[in-house]
C-alpha cells in the first residue's frame, strides 16, 4: 500500500513540471519546424529543377523519399537542440545558432542547386570557412573557390 502512495506521490510532482517543460519546448520548436519545413521544401524544389535542367532522370518518389528523410532528421535535430536549450537555463542560444547553421547547410544546397545547370560549382566547404571567419569576426576575407565555373567539353 505505501508503494503505490510514493509512486502516486511522485507521478504527481513529476507530471507538472514535466508537461511545462514540455510545453514551453514546443513553443520555442514550432518556428523553427516552419522554417526546416520550409528551407527543405526550396531544397526539394531548387533539386528538382536542376536535374530537369540538367536533362537527367527524375524520379519523384526517390525525390519525395530523401526530402522525408532530411524531414525526419531536420525535425529530430530541431527537438534535440530545443530540449537541451531549455534544460540548459536558456543560457546560451543553442538552438539559434544550431538551426541555423543547418539552414545555412541546406541554403547552400539550394545555391548549388540554382547554379549548377549553368556550369557553376559552389564548394560547401569554403562557404563554411568564411561563414565561420565571418561569423567569429575574423579579419578580411578571400573568397575564392567559392563559386567555379565548370568547365564544358567543348571549350
Amino acid at each position: 500500500m505505501e508503494e503505490k502512495a510514493v509512486h502516486q506521490i511522485s507521478a504527481g510532482i513529476f507530471a507538472p513540471i514535466a508537461g511545462s517543460f514540455v510545453i514551453d519546448s514546443l513553443q520555442m520548436m514550432i518556428p523553427w519546424l516552419i522554417a526546416m519545413f520550409c528551407v527543405i521544401l526550396c531544397d526539394l524544389i531548387t533539386g528538382v529543377r536542376k536535374s530537369i535542367l540538367m536533362g537527367e532522370h527524375v524520379r519523384f518518389s526517390r525525390a519525395w523519399r530523401a526530402t522525408m528523410g532530411k524531414m525526419v532528421t531536420y525535425f529530430s535535430f530541431v527537438v534535440m537542440v530545443v530540449m537541451v536549450q531549455k534544460a540548459s537555463g536558456m543560457s546560451i542560444r543553442i538552438d539559434t545558432y544550431s538551426c541555423l547553421f543547418v539552414c545555412f547547410i541546406e541554403g547552400s544546397s539550394i545555391i548549388s542547386n540554382i547554379l549548377k545547370p549553368k556550369g557553376y560549382n559552389f564548394n560547401l566547404a569554403i562557404a563554411i570557412g568564411v561563414f565561420a571567419k565571418k561569423v567569429f569576426s575574423i579579419d578580411k576575407e578571400d573568397i575564392d573557390g567559392v563559386i567555379t565555373k565548370e568547365k564544358n567539353k567543348e571549350d
